[in-house]
């Protein structure tokens, strides 16, 4: 067994101590000789961790198929001064395969008391905002502009392994190790795209919104709701996204977005129909305790769709049934599932909710 213990040469931007202290938290990453956790086997693991402030990497390297036992359990011992272990999509692979090829030697290597922070699960919800081609490590990396020395996968290298064990030639040890190395180490940069998953987690105060007169490509006017936020940590890189009359810009630690106002009659419906009349001349429900004067004729027992009142005016988009600040939504007919809100409900009381509101619906609907 080949043991690699160094210092990482890696700055990482995202603050860690978000997830506990420093020298409890451990990335790591294994490379396996196939996807098959029964009949293939773990030939590498690699970690990294802090000595107080300072990233150290190591890896442990089955030098034949015969030392796989060896580095679970160099591995299993090391990891047991730490609390918090960060991976790539480890919940899905990783784990599961360490658990599994541990069973094989009766070794517990069980994880249930860390946290475990999986960087791709949060990130691959985003997709349709960070617009990748794949949810792949490396496509990650390419995001965020990291280049690797490392030109291999670690299917490529599953052949080269065979290979070294075979061979013993060490000169194949590089590429093994690199490749390793950097699936690791790059971690620590992915892990800043965290600040944009806090985005949308509402980790955001609000410092600024105004209403704006602009003008479309045509040249029409129109008005739009401006909100401008302050992150809680620093995006790596700058993201824009449109949907459905809503754009927002990421950039360091602002957030800038804005929703289009809509001007139009919109109704707002009363739950309680049973006790209203319906007036087809006025197209509007009023409650029996008025309606009981109007003439029969012209009036008649409200459904739950015709039980509303219509009302002019400018709106904003709201998608969500309930509120605790927002409790008069309008709709165009009962069915919808989105409403609006009056734009003069917007103020400094309301607009941290209604950001948040926009905020829930672009991490919940990808375009089709």
């Amino acid at each position: 067994m080949l043991v690699i213990k160094k210092k990482a040469n890696i700055t990482i931007q995202y603050p860690l101590e978000e997830f506990g202290s420093l020298d409890k938290i451990l990335f790591f990453d294994i490379e396996t000789t196939g996807f098959s956790r029964q009949y293939c086997s773990i030939y590498l693991i690699g970690c990294m961790y802090f000595h107080g402030t300072v990233p150290m990497y190591a890896q442990w390297l089955a030098e034949n198929f015969n030392e796989e036992a060896n580095i679970l359990m160099a591995f299993h011992k090391f990891i047991q001064s730490f609390d918090t272990i960060i991976h790539f999509n480890g919940n899905s692979f990783d784990i599961p395969f360490l658990m599994e090829r541990g069973k094989k030697y009766n070794l517990d290597l069980s994880f249930d008391r860390f946290q475990s922070i999986d960087i791709y699960r949060p990130l691959a919800r985003l997709n349709h905002i960070l617009k990748l081609e794949n949810q792949k490590q490396k496509t990650f990396e390419k995001f965020l502009n990291i280049k690797r020395t490392d030109p291999f996968s670690g299917g490529d290298l599953i052949e080269v392994y065979k290979h070294f064990v075979e061979s013993k030639d060490q000169r194949l040890i590089v590429p093994l190790l690199l490749h390793n190395m950097e699936d690791v180490l790059s971690m620590g940069s992915l892990i800043s795209l965290f600040a944009i998953s806090d985005l949308f987690q509402k980790k955001f105060t609000v410092s600024d919104f105004q209403i704006c007169t602009c003008k479309d490509m045509e040249g029409n006017p129109y008005r739009e709701l401006r909100i401008q936020m302050a992150l809680q940590h620093s995006v790596p890189t700058p993201l824009s996204y449109y949907y459905n009359n809503i754009y927002f810009r990421a950039e360091k630690e602002t957030f800038h977005l804005s929703v289009k106002i809509q001007s139009g009659e919109y109704k707002y419906y009363f739950t309680d129909y049973k006790n209203y009349y319906y007036l087809p001349v006025e197209d509007r429900a009023i409650h029996k305790s008025v309606g009981q004067f109007v003439n029969a004729s012209f009036r008649r027992q409200a459904t739950s769709s015709t039980c509303y009142e219509k009302v002019s005016g400018e709106f904003l988009p709201f998608f969500h049934a309930d509120s605790s600040v927002f409790d008069i939504i309008f709709k165009e007919n009962i069915k919808d599932k989105h409403g609006f809100i009056l734009l003069d409900t917007i103020n400094e009381r309301t607009i941290f909710e209604y950001a948040c509101e926009i905020i829930d619906y672009l991490k919940k609907t990808p375009p089709k």
